[in-house]
């Protein structure tokens, strides 16, 4: 049965997507490596999952470490950004197009990460419990899964309607936020106005996990957690913490 387009699939597969952010994030990316290899104690020439790789900023970033990489993302136009982003670093990770539902992928990693929110994109908690599956499934036993998500408590404690932002470029980006409790979800109409007037606006939202329920759906799915941080710097978990950042191994 085909899947129906999700709002992920429209918008990492616009231009725009990789014009207003790509920058920014190849900037932070050697850092946010660096600090999620020491939460995860790992070392070279381990094989890593990047799930929801996206253009591979962190896969790329792995590879140059020495490490075996494998990265998965669903979407056509963000993997073939990935390849083009480690021909330029002179890296050969394994990017390939395939959903993080149903991982196409053999066993035998030694950790795996999960960034930039993505466990939270899909319509169903079902969705997100087989993707949290396929990764116990392609990793060895004792190996570690590393989840990059917000901290809801923080993310409802200071929840705003409308948030603005200039940014250096003049580019104005506008976000309408609501929250669904009984979904659990956040949601926003994202609107990107350009200097010369163009407008740009799609609609994004996310599952917000409560610390709970993410741990739950870890041990269902064959993991205990080993951590829960506050950050990829490694600061404590608190309710003001604005990350959650679970490391969990595989049983």
């Amino acid at each position: 049965m085909t899947r129906r387009a999700e709002w992920w699939q429209e918008i990492f597969n616009r231009r725009e997507f990789f014009d207003l952010y790509q920058k920014a994030d190849l900037d932070r990316a050697a850092t946010q490596v660096d600090q999620a290899l020491s939460l995860l104690d790992l070392r070279p020439p381990a094989r890593v999952l990047d799930v929801c790789s996206g253009y591979g900023r962190h896969g790329v970033e792995l590879a140059r470490r020495g490490f075996a990489v494998a990265g998965v993302d669903i979407s056509e136009a963000q993997v073939a950004q990935a390849h083009r982003h480690a021909a330029s670093a002179g890296v050969s990770p394994a990017f390939v197009v395939g959903d993080a539902r149903a991982l196409p992928l053999a066993g035998g990693f030694d950790a795996a990460i999960n960034m930039f929110l993505s466990f939270g994109y899909f319509t169903t908690d079902a969705e997100s419990q087989a993707m949290l599956d396929g990764v116990a499934r392609v990793l060895r036993r004792g190996g570690r899964l590393l989840i990059d998500f917000w901290n809801r408590e923080y993310e409802i404690r200071n929840f705003q309607p409308v948030v603005l932002d200039r940014r250096d470029d003049e580019i104005l980006e506008i976000e309408d936020w609501t929250f669904d409790p009984l979904a659990g979800r956040l949601s926003w109409v994202n609107t990107v106005i350009y200097p010369d007037g163009r407008r740009e606006a799609w609609t994004q939202s996310i599952r917000a996990f409560t610390v709970a329920e993410v741990r739950a759906m870890l041990g269902a799915a064959g993991f205990t957690l080993v951590a829960l941080y506050g950050s990829l710097a490694g600061e404590p978990y608190t309710m003001d913490s604005e990350a959650a950042v679970f490391v969990a191994e595989r049983r």
